[in-house]
């Protein structure tokens, strides 16, 4: 089997598919002998791949959702704080590209159980199994791979003729490891380009217009961009401000301090958001970060258990080669508020989503999006 890597493959793309090769070489002598051997091998890839899928869910679904989601994103800007300082450029290439893949992935799964879970009354965070975590999502991703090549290899006849292996491989792998990777700061200009032609039914039924669906798309992409910094910034801005109260105070500058955060309500609560934006996931939280209206939002949004299909008995289990609850809908509801676990996904699956809820509430409009007079104005 010969593949052709896509000119847009990443570093980690290529050393993967490198890795996948040189293993499925292997299968192919050992195991791939025969079509009913090579049926076997995927087999088995499929089934690790579910059990894999499996534990992710039991590890994700026991910690608390905030404190796991303030561990993702600090372990990701630790990583990417470390890979600016390498010397190495080459190296610090890869690397960078590898921990987006990576990061993206893992927050993929955290939406998907978190949407298809219930709360349980008693879970712990627990940094080990915070750890294992990372190691089976960068596991399962190469599972990914591996069945990919496994379940397309020597493929001689199909619609594509004799390159329907190289079109179906190329095809599995795209959908299980490429994402929209991207600079986070176009989202505003995407959004109110393609919701201005519905601006007066986004109007009637959220309340908001195109443009400040816009502007809203575009805060949450600069909470997930910039939000760690400007939460750094407004703690130390805090804590300078306390400071100052207590050298004019008598007493122990400890004390001191906290008197100062008390007397001043909106300072404490401007440094509460700060060290959740820093230690929680608060630069996720859509319902803080945007003024995008509830309605909205939760048209975006999973509750908690609302997904039934992802992790539903049946081959593909909670793999990624099922559809990935955030495709369909990019945002979670955690208690009273909406969060953006993936920020690519805001992008690339929110659009979808708007208009099939905005269908789902205004059936008639869909007729009038077809007809032709409205298409021209448009």
């Amino acid at each position: 089997m010969t593949v052709r890597l896509a000119s847009y493959a990443t570093p980690f793309f290529n050393s993967l598919y490198t890795a996948t090769l040189q293993r499925v070489e292997k299968l192919s002598v050992s195991k791939l002998i025969d079509e009913e051997k090579r049926k076997e091998a995927a087999a088995s890839l499929l089934r690790e791949m579910e059990a894999t899928a499996a534990r992710m869910r039991a590890l994700i679904v026991a910690m608390p959702a905030h404190d796991l989601l303030g561990y993702i994103y600090a372990q990701h800007m630790t990583k990417a704080m470390a890979g600016q300082s390498a010397t190495d450029a080459s190296d610090e290439g890869e690397g960078h590209d590898d921990l987006i893949g990576e990061n993206q992935f893992l927050l993929e799964y955290v939406h998907a159980v978190l949407a298809s879970d219930v709360a349980p009354q008693d879970v712990k965070f627990d940094e080990a199994q915070c750890a294992e975590l990372f190691d089976l999502s960068r596991h399962l991703r190469q599972q990914a791979m591996f069945f990919a090549m496994a379940s397309s290899a020597d493929k001689k006849t199909g619609v594509f003729g004799p390159d329907t292996a190289d079109i179906e491989f190329h095809a599995k792998s795209n959908w299980a490891i490429l994402r929209g990777n991207r600079y986070q700061v176009l989202e505003g200009e995407f959004y109110s380009y393609v919701l201005s032609p519905h601006d007066d039914i986004l109007n009637e039924v959220y309340g908001v217009g195109a443009a400040d669906i816009a502007a809203g798309f575009q805060a949450m992409a600069n909470a997930a961009r910039s939000g760690h910094a400007d939460a750094i910034m407004e703690m130390e801005k805090q804590f300078e401000a306390a400071q100052a109260f207590a050298l004019v105070h008598d007493g122990p500058q400890e004390k001191a301090m906290e008197a100062g955060l008390e007397a001043n309500a909106e300072q404490a609560h401007a440094a509460a958001r700060a060290i959740d934006d820093m230690f929680r996931g608060g630069i996720a939280n859509v319902s803080r970060h945007t003024t995008l209206p509830q309605t909205l939002l939760a048209d975006l949004a999973y509750r908690r258990g609302e997904e039934t299909e992802f992790f539903a008995p049946g081959d593909y289990a909670g793999t990624p080669y099922r559809t990935l609850p955030a495709r369909k809908k990019p945002l979670i509801q955690l208690g009273a508020d909406y969060y953006a676990i993936d920020p690519c996904f805001a992008r690339d699956s929110g659009y979808r989503a708007l208009l099939f809820n905005l269908l789902q509430r205004r059936p008639d409009y869909g007729k009038r999006c077809f007809d032709p007079t409205f298409l021209k104005a448009s």
